[in-house]
């Protein structure tokens, strides 16, 4: 893990999508019960979950990141328990139906192998339990997409490991995941190029 990577790059993603926080909350106020936060990251999402949830545990590959996690845990003030480990969602080292919600915020653009980390994700679940997302994904328009496929490979390298033109809705759906409800839209907010996104629940049938 380089400097960059663990100390300038996790600031100014967290500057580049303010603009996304507002719908993010909203959505994570959806989760309940037993909930996995898969990148949990520098912890901006902790403070966004509601009574209903019982416990939250977070998973992030980078340490750095994980030590201002647990500084944003200990101040959240809603009283639910949070634990926040290292590890690596294409292998997730939990039991199978060990939560009731997993939550997935702007982290299928940048797993690697990120077919893997749906299949964990569903496996993780219980039967009824529901995956809360906000992924920016490839564009449904032939221009944009086109530009997305083109720059792709730089924006990989700048943004680490982020990818721009994932499919991530089919992904989800292969994974064997059925949609309560998706909000397919292009997020005004925010450059063109990650402006396209998904945001709803899925359940595992």
């Amino acid at each position: 893990m380089s400097f960059y990577e663990s100390h300038i790059f996790p600031p100014v993603m967290e500057w580049a999508t303010r603009g996304f926080r507002r719908q993010i909350a909203d959505l994570i106020g959806q989760a309940e019960g037993r909930v996995l936060e898969i990148g949990a990251g520098t912890g901006a999402n902790l403070g966004f979950y509601q009574s209903s949830v019982r416990e939250i545990v977070g998973i992030e590959p980078v340490e750095t990141m994980l030590e201002k996690a647990r500084g944003v845990a200990r101040s959240t003030g809603h009283g639910v328990p949070i634990s926040l480990t290292t590890g690596d969602a294409r292998a997730l080292p939990f039991a199978d139906a060990d939560f009731d919600t997993v939550v997935a915020c702007l982290v299928f653009c940048t797993i690697p192998e990120p077919e893997k980390a749906a299949q964990e994700a569903f496996r993780v679940l219980k039967p009824g339990g529901r995956l809360v997302f906000f992924e920016h994904v490839v564009s449904p328009h032939g221009t944009t997409r086109a530009w997305q496929n083109r720059l792709n490979p730089l924006w990989r390298k700048m943004a680490c490991g982020c990818e721009i033109n994932r499919d991530t809705r089919a992904l989800f759906e292969a994974a064997g995941f059925r949609y309560e409800s998706i909000d397919d839209f292009i997020h005004p907010k925010v450059p063109a190029l990650v402006a396209p996104v998904i945001a709803g629940v899925a359940f595992k049938p």
